[in-house]
């Protein structure tokens, strides 16, 4: 009967202990995740003539869908390393689909290091920052020219994966994101665009799939 008392006793202790430490992240971790979502972005348009002087700048806004690809490694308990991929594909109003665009499409590559607040046994919540480059390219209606441009692109997001299993779950992810395009052509060699710059700033909400090795 002792035994018993003392099996009863320990047993519950045992399980909070195992509920209480189980971590959704940890070291050594592989975590890949697979999302789809939108942005929302205002934009401003620069353009500076060396000659004359003459500068305008033009500010709008854009939405965008989105497809990242990402990959972490975790270093620790707390901390993750990893890449990430982005593809966006921006909507064209009706006077710009009828009258010049027919796309514009862009892709990111950046380095992200993630912090973990919340690591519990199936919920794993953290904030990063991700930094690197991006490019962007335009296509038009009835015209074999085309814009393209490259630059600088970061975003600092929170992000929560829910696992259904060990290996197995969901996320949602909040962003600010920023583009930064100052290397534009043209493949027509169109010298306005020589001096042209084209930002974004916004912010992205999506969903996914997160898998874990």
């Amino acid at each position: 009967m002792k035994k018993l008392i003392a099996c009863l006793f320990i047993l519950p202790v045992f399980v909070f202990t195992n509920h209480t430490y189980g971590q959704a992240f940890q070291k050594g971790n592989i975590n890949i995740d697979l999302g789809l979502g939108f942005g929302a972005y205002g934009t401003k348009v620069t353009f500076k003539d060396s000659n004359s002087g003459l500068e305008f700048t033009e500010t709008d806004g854009a939405v965008s869908t989105v497809i990242p690809l990402s990959f972490e490694y975790g270093i620790s308990d707390r901390i993750g390393l990893g890449l990430q991929v982005g593809m966006s594909s921006y909507f064209i109003d009706n006077e710009d689909s009828t009258d010049v665009s027919e796309s514009v499409k862009s892709v990111d590559f950046a380095l992200k290091c993630n912090f973990h607040l919340l690591n519990a046994d199936r919920n794993d919540l953290f904030v990063g920052l991700a930094i690197g480059g991006s490019s962007v390219n335009w296509t038009f209606k009835n015209s074999s020219e085309t814009y393209s441009g490259s630059g600088t692109y970061f975003s600092l997001y929170l992000t929560d994966r829910i696992f259904f299993s060990d290996n197995v779950g969901m996320l949602v992810h909040l962003g600010y994101t920023g583009f930064n395009y100052t290397n534009m052509n043209s493949s027509t060699d169109n010298p306005f665009l020589d001096n042209l710059e084209w930002s974004l700033k916004g912010v992205n909400f999506g969903i996914g799939l997160a898998v874990k090795f």
